[in-house]
């Protein structure tokens, strides 16, 4: 009687485990881990002038006399200084010396003015696509312009592009 008992526990516990909450656990636990590693979209730009040489990297602008505004105001970004120990062709070296900025909302289309102290103001387009997953969604930016004129790009990961932003001196 005693492992009769058992065995019907047993089959009970087995049972109840295997129900249908497993997609909605596994989401959950998605969902979670894509928050604890992915903050927010955004896009990187490393401005350049007409012989395509980093300004901030040699020093010509200082990041705190950039302003960046988008479509809905003020946006904001961060300066990514030299990285230590950055290995050469690394993604490290490549997003060192440029700004992440952010992409608040939803949208297909961002628009940002980009202003910076002794150079002509900047309009930038910023094409961006929604993709949906099972169990949740993310915009990643897809190009680049201005007036029209798609700018060169590095696509840093599935979910960064790198935009070479070329300023022009008053």
């Amino acid at each position: 009687m005693r492992a009769t008992l058992r065995f019907l526990f047993l089959l009970v516990f087995l049972l109840g485990c295997a129900g249908d909450d497993d997609e909605e656990i596994e989401c959950f636990l998605e969902e979670n881990a894509l928050l604890d590693s992915y903050y927010s979209p955004q896009f990187l730009i490393r401005l350049v002038d007409a012989s395509g040489e980093n300004l901030l990297e040699n020093g010509s602008i200082d990041p705190e006399i950039i302003t960046i505004q988008s479509d809905s105001g003020n946006s904001d970004f961060v300066y990514i200084p030299e990285i230590e120990n950055a290995a050469p062709n690394s993604i490290a070296s490549e997003i060192q010396y440029s700004l992440g900025v952010f992409m608040l909302g939803g949208k297909e289309t961002y628009q940002y003015r980009i202003s910076v102290e002794g150079f002509e103001t900047t309009d930038l387009v910023i094409r961006a696509e929604q993709i949906e997953e099972p169990c949740y969604s993310y915009i990643i930016p897809i190009s680049a312009s201005i007036n029209g004129e798609v700018l060169a790009q590095i696509e840093v990961s599935e979910t960064e592009l790198l935009v070479i932003l070329p300023l022009v001196a008053k």
